[in-house]
């Protein structure tokens, strides 16, 4: 069997004709659909990018494989010693690669996150373009063609495209852009009288800070594409147009490439499973083109499944399905419908009855986690949401929230006090996961545990943050930062600190002993011990420095 899987970063599934959008932005995908199973309801188990493919081509979830996040410990696969992948544990494209599949991608993804063992699922990785960034549509396409044209006559390989148009920046041509607004109305959620409300949500890509990175505040590199801000309707209409217009953009690609299957004849035998890495915020929780939060928008994907000789053959009804299931359920799933054995350390579960049009039985619940601009959890049934944040990074995100997503899809309602039953019925249902993957003999560390105090501050530094806040005349925003993450500032940990602190502990311990001295408590034990000086506060210093390890400035965590 010819497959090809379609990685898709930041594909909204609600913005595409499959999935019922008002706007004609997918025309091409539609065409696929028609003969395809198509998932309603399919998820990352982990986001964003990094975390998310990583999920995908271990088969495990980043609770286990240890990527949660894009830096450090945290962004670390669990690679095993010695010579072969472990049998138990290998990559789908090892996985497939010993079944008698040729493998190979077309991909920056691995330079882009430093994701270097994503090339151990592939005997031919290519890159389209010399950039380590995103690379666009025709670019992915050239490269596909031309791998496509030395391998129509082959059987049995497996092909994955990576395409990145609809991430930020939205780089497209601004016909796209255009051709898309003139299509239909943007969606009349948020309305101004929201978008003002999220004035008080801070955080990078939030509706004042949409352009706020790494290197501090910007202005839209791309102004007809994105607005520098969300101030009001108009802006949000200008991005949703942009957005829209990345998306059509890809879609046009995806014709093209469907047109060379028909050209090299071999259309027919050739699986096309089209999904994506993540989603994107557009206002909900006052996020604004972000995958930053374990939400419905960031976390839902689309799954376009086409099958040839089984999907084609399915009733309307039949290509349609809504169990809840994990990107980590695909490596299984092909194994599946390969007549593979499935390795017994993958944690997904094949849902090859539904490719071939059966019903099959849904989980209760999913547990879907973030960890590159915030740590959160999040447990998702068929219709509520609940939301745990461990650390919210830069972003104004609540300790719990709890969604009624069925009757609220923008997530504008927290059910949390009125509902404390169910409330607790979540709590119970992500305890349970975790002690499932962390809290059994064998297992491992959870990473969002053991990398707790630095947090996901790779891409934003909280003090420089509260600075800028301070410096848009947003000082109430920035002292509720600093109160979300005072309650962070215990700095012991059991490894090495991650920069040195010397300077800054014996600076402390001489104000310490200088207000000791100064005290009339201490002043009976003065007659009898010599005074602290510069050597002495030195040596007091030593133990704590030798033991403790974080941050001293209450939002300083990393």
């Amino acid at each position: 069997m010819r497959i090809i899987y379609v990685d898709v970063d930041t594909l909204r599934a609600d913005h595409t004709t499959p999935y019922g959008y008002h706007r004609p932005t997918t025309p091409n995908l539609q065409k696929l659909a028609d003969k395809s199973v198509v998932f309603d309801r399919y998820y990352c188990s982990d986001s964003p990018c990094m975390p998310s493919r990583t999920a995908l081509t271990s088969g495990q979830f980043g609770i286990t494989n240890g990527v949660v996040g894009h830096f450090g410990p945290a962004a670390q696969f669990r690679l095993d010693a010695g010579h072969a992948p472990e049998p138990d544990r290998p990559l789908l494209g090892q996985w497939l690669g010993w079944g008698g599949h040729y493998t190979a991608a077309v991909s920056v993804f691995a330079e882009r996150h430093r994701a270097y063992f994503f090339h151990g699922n592939f005997r031919e990785s290519i890159r389209a373009t010399a950039r380590f960034g995103d690379e666009e549509a025709p670019d992915v396409n050239r490269a596909a063609t031309d791998w496509l044209r030395r391998h129509a006559d082959e059987e049995n390989w497996y092909l994955h495209l990576t395409y990145w148009d609809p991430h930020t920046n939205y780089t497209q041509p601004a016909e796209w852009t255009e051709r898309m607004a003139a299509s239909g109305p943007v969606q009349a959620w948020p309305d101004e009288e929201t978008i003002a409300a999220h004035a008080e949500i801070y955080g990078p890509r939030s509706a004042l800070d949409l352009h706020y990175s790494l290197t501090g505040p910007g202005t839209s590199p791309v102004p007809h594409n994105m607005p520098d801000a969300i101030r009001g309707r108009a802006d949000f209409e200008h991005l949703i147009n942009g957005y829209d217009g990345a998306v059509a953009y890809w879609d046009h690609y995806l014709g093209q490439l469907m047109a060379t299957l028909e050209e090299l004849g071999i259309a027919q035998d050739t699986a096309v499973i089209v999904s994506a890495d993540h989603g994107e915020s557009f206002g909900e929780q006052g996020s604004y083109a972000e995958h930053g939060l374990a939400n419905e928008p960031t976390h839902r994907l689309p799954l376009v499944f086409h099958w040839p000789g089984v999907t084609d053959t399915l009733s309307a009804e039949a290509r349609r399905n809504d169990a809840l299931l994990y990107n980590i359920d695909l490596a299984p799933t092909l194994c599946d419908l390969l007549g593979m054995d499935i390795p017994a350390g993958w944690q997904g579960r094949s849902f090859a009855a539904a490719v071939r049009g059966e019903q099959i039985e849904s989980r209760e619940y999913l547990v879907l986690g973030h960890g590159a601009h915030t740590y959160q959890r999040a447990v998702r049934t068929r219709d509520h949401l609940y939301i745990r944040t461990y650390h919210p990074g830069c972003f104004r995100a609540e300790w719990e929230q709890l969604f009624h997503v069925t009757e609220d899809p923008y997530l504008t309602r927290d059910l949390l006090d009125a509902e404390p039953e169910l409330a607790a019925r979540m709590r119970a249902h992500l305890a349970e996961w975790w002690n499932e993957y962390a809290g059994r003999p064998g297992c491992l560390p959870d990473p969002m545990q053991t990398t707790l105090q630095t947090g996901p501050t790779y891409y934003n530094d909280p003090v420089d943050y509260a600075r800028h806040l301070r410096d848009t005349g947003r000082g109430h925003l920035a002292d509720d930062l600093e109160t979300r993450l005072a309650a962070l500032n215990v700095p012991v940990s059991w490894h090495a600190p991650d920069r040195p602190r010397t300077a800054e502990l014996l600076q402390r311990w001489t104000r310490l002993l200088q207000t000791r001295d100064q005290s009339p408590v201490a002043q009976p034990a003065r007659a009898t011990q010599p005074a602290a000086g510069p050597e002495r506060a030195t040596r007091s210093a030593q133990p704590e420095q030798a033991t403790h390890a974080g941050p001293a400035h209450p939002t300083r965590n990393g």
